[in-house]
């Protein structure tokens, strides 16, 4: 089954970045191909961080440091031709790192930089308080060409974190089940793939209904 516990996740290398689950997503692709069957996200990252992740780290940062020197070097010329000389290049690096530096990298790693498309919604139809697991959202889901992905604040059930927050695959058979949400919750989806905005955009006019059911609780 494609889904690890919260106690189960407490090693460093489940918390990806943006960019890492991105590059992790592209190994899902090849390596379904490679297989001739769609492999889950969990395999798909147990092989990636196994047998790929180390030299992908590797390349990344020497990108990295290429991207940012490109990135000082403008500010250099910039800089030299507002004073009308040199400033050189340890200052400009200096100026750089302490002024631009958070500014390029929270961009750069960003979801939506790295690929994927994001969307807040408040629950607001209580019918999907008590999907099952073979439930409308989940299957709404499955009909695009793309991965969804779900987080809900103090979630206890997830497949991976992103930057410390959990992350649920909306297309495994659990659907919204473990999630014990209420209406009024905020729940932040995101999607990767061709069809990712037609995704959230079925699941936002599917789940923001504002269609109640008596006796409605949470799970």
């Amino acid at each position: 089954m494609e889904l690890v516990t919260e106690g189960a996740v407490n090693d460093a290398q489940f918390d990806l970045t943006p960019a890492d689950l991105k590059a992790i997503e592209e190994h899902k692709y090849y390596l379904s191909q490679r297989r001739g069957a769609e492999v889950s996200i969990q395999e798909a990252m147990e092989d990636f961080l196994l047998n790929y992740a180390a030299d992908w780290h590797s390349t990344k940062l020497r990108q990295d440091n290429e991207t940012q020197w490109q990135e000082i070097e403008k500010h250099k010329y910039l800089r030299s031709e507002a004073e009308g000389r040199d400033i050189g290049a340890a200052t400009a690096a200096m100026e750089w790192c302490e002024k631009y530096a958070h500014i390029w990298r929270k961009e750069r790693e960003s979801l939506e930089r790295n690929g994927f498309v994001r969307r807040t919604l408040i629950l607001k139809n209580s019918r999907y308080l008590h999907m099952q697991p073979s439930s409308e959202v989940a299957m709404l889901a499955r009909k695009f060409d793309c991965d969804v992905y779900v987080h809900k604040e103090g979630m206890k059930y997830f497949n991976f974190l992103v930057e410390g927050r959990p992350y649920l695959n909306l297309r495994s058979v659990l659907g919204f089940l473990p999630l014990g949400i209420t209406v009024g919750d905020r729940l932040e989806f995101i999607a990767t793939g061709k069809e990712a905005a037609q995704a959230l955009n079925a699941l936002e006019n599917l789940i923001t209904q504002d269609v109640g059911v008596e006796g409605a609780g949470s799970t």
